[in-house]
């Protein structure tokens, strides 16, 4: 987990990358962002196809993108 949410961090810009807290990949393909506020996560979404694209970059077998806010 730590390893995907740092390639994903590594293609966003540095404020958006410092707000990204966590990512991963259930077992229906969906990925699962989770970031900061829900500012950052409607940022997040305008990133969805390049961050899926990343994640299957990195193994993983992605086929959706969903961003959560962390409380």
């Amino acid at each position: 987990m730590d390893s995907l949410t740092t390639a994903l961090q590594a293609v966003l810009t540095d404020d958006l990358a410092s707000n990204l807290v966590a990512a991963n990949v259930r077992e229906d393909g969906n990925l699962i962002l989770v970031c900061s506020s829900p500012a950052w996560a409607s940022r997040l979404r305008f990133e969805a196809d390049q961050l899926i694209d990343v994640a299957r970059k990195h193994g993983a077998e992605v086929t959706a993108c969903s961003v959560k806010v962390s409380r």
